[in-house]
């Protein structure tokens, strides 16, 4: 296996030339490092991350924090973040976070343990004050999906109160008055914002949403299957449902499908969609589009502005990280007629 010396003597440069090159570090003239990059090229040398890491007091790895490996949503998110990645040459180590504090504790304990150079992390358990008091480490994260007071500058956010409030309007403007709605688990305060939003579009014109009218999910499939059930036990008459999510529409479809009640000559469905999963649904759902593959590239640019302060500050300044809902329709939602 060749070495660093022996690039070296097949350049004709000294070791340290090798190594700041490899590195990043200095300026050199291109013949210099046209010559020590064929060196390389022709030896087969690949340089050692270990090395390389002591050298730059930079281990080149990035953490994310995800709260399951599993599902749509988590699989884009992953492979965003991989791809900007790889651009920026750094290594992805990803942990779930098993949907509890202590996981994702013990996520972060695990990016401090490899030296991580900085982190991503879609939190959902990690209290505020815990993450101030992270911000005042060295190593820098990034927020996706969350938004804390006083760490605004390091959030990747979307707007799910106005997500909520296109599509149900999009549903009324439609002439449906009688809509339910799947939320997610509430405790969570996107999932809070995702209902507000609905029943802030329905008082919006003059209908105040029953209770009943409400059904809680927790982002899954069967729950959207037991939510569809619950609904149209208490309200028979509903000529439309917002589904939260795309996994419970899925699981909302199975039981209309089930109970043969036809979409949408019967009823409307809508839902939210982060993957464009809604549009393999038969027949096609029109959706209000979570756009987690940019939030995570956003991300991604971020955290690299932040590991790269103060040199990237005017980059940062320019760097988008406040995202807006779309509308993408489709086939499964039509107007009263």
């Amino acid at each position: 296996m060749a070495s660093i010396k022996d690039v070296a003597e097949r350049a004709g440069v000294n070791r340290s030339t090798v190594s700041r090159i490899i590195n990043g570090e200095g300026k050199f003239r291109s013949d210099t490092r046209r010559k020590v990059e064929q060196a390389m090229a022709e030896l087969n040398y690949r340089p050692s991350a270990i090395a390389r890491s002591l050298a730059t007091s930079s281990t080149n790895m990035v953490g994310l924090l995800v709260t399951y490996y599993t599902g749509g949503f988590f699989g884009a998110m992953m492979e965003k973040v991989q791809a900007e990645l790889d651009e920026h040459k750094k290594f992805l180590i990803t942990v779930q976070g098993h949907h509890c504090i202590e996981g994702e504790r013990e996520a972060v304990r695990r990016f401090d343990d490899l030296r991580c150079d900085g982190f991503i992390l879609n939190s959902r358990h990690l209290s505020d004050d815990e993450l101030r008091e992270m911000a005042q480490s060295a190593r820098p994260f990034v927020l996706i999906d969350r938004v804390v007071e006083g760490l605004e500058d390091r959030c990747i956010t979307f707007n799910h109160f106005a997500a909520s409030e296109l599509i149900v309007e999009h549903l009324l403007a439609q002439g449906h008055q009688h809509i339910g709605c799947i939320s997610g688990p509430i405790h969570r305060t996107n999932a809070r914002n995702r209902l507000r939003g609905y029943q802030a579009a329905m008082r919006a014109a003059g209908i105040e949403p029953k209770p009943t009218m409400m059904a809680e999910g927790d982002y899954g499939r069967e729950s959207g299957y037991a939510a569809a059930k619950q609904l149209l036990s208490a309200h028979p008459d509903l000529t439309a449902i917002y589904s939260c999510s795309e996994e419970m529409t899925s699981g909302l479809l199975q039981y209309l499908y089930e109970r043969k009640i036809e979409v949408p000559s019967q009823i409307s469905v809508v839902s939210y969609d982060s993957v464009d999963l809604c549009s393999s649904f038969y027949p096609q759902v029109s959706a209000v589009h979570f756009p987690i593959g940019e939030m995570s590239h956003a991300a991604v640019k971020l955290l690299a502005g932040l590991m790269a302060r103060p040199s990237a500050e005017t980059a940062l300044a320019e760097l988008k990280t406040h995202f807006e809902p779309s509308l993408k329709l489709r086939r499964a939602d039509q107007p009263i007629v």
